[in-house]
């Protein structure tokens, strides 16, 4: 079976967990990951962190955002074309929901300055113990990751995200943690 195959596969896989998964267990999961984050080395020494609002089946890092905003700085990725643009997040009221997916979005300045982005948590369909993630398809972070080149990368997500191996092609990104409830 093809890689591309074998993703679409496990994307299949995945939201058959995700459906069967109870708004409590969603929650708990997710409070769980934002407590292992914030006792993160990574966390703490960061000043600058890309971060992402949540789709519904994405791990809440809501409460992690407005708790730690302003004392760290936050970043939120716009869908700009093909590609991720890094915009501040100032606040809930900043947030526009926008594209197919409905995702909220900041209407802020662009950031630009790659380098001085100190942690990126970074959402997935399925994670391996090797830091390789299953996105939606779309590429958009395999593009924006080489750019944050000094950054920690953490991807973040449920227990059943996690699996023994995440088909790989030669662009797909790989993280430097993975954080899911154990």
């Amino acid at each position: 079976m093809a890689v591309v195959e074998k993703k679409r596969a496990l994307r299949k896989e995945i939201a058959g967990y995700k459906r069967l998964m109870t708004q409590e267990a969603k929650h708990a999961e997710c409070m769980i990951c934002v407590k292992e984050i914030e006792e993160a080395e990574a966390f703490l020494e960061s000043k600058i962190i890309l971060a992402y609002w949540p789709l519904y089946d994405e791990i809440d890092l809501r409460p992690l955002i407005l708790k730690w905003h302003p004392e760290k700085t936050f970043l939120l990725p716009q869908v700009a074309g093909e590609k991720l643009e890094l915009r501040y997040f100032k606040g809930e009221d900043s947030l526009v929901p926008q594209g197919k997916y409905g995702i909220m979005e900041p209407r802020t300045e662009i950031f630009t300055k790659y380098d001085k982005v100190d942690l990126v948590l970074v959402p997935g369909l399925a994670f391996d113990h090797l830091g390789y993630r299953l996105g939606r398809g779309a590429g958009y972070y395999d593009k924006l990751l080489p750019k944050l080149y000094k950054a920690v990368k953490i991807g973040v997500g449920f227990r059943f995200q996690m699996v023994k191996e995440v088909p790989v092609e030669p662009h797909d990104e790989v993280l430097d943690i993975v954080i899911v409830p154990k």
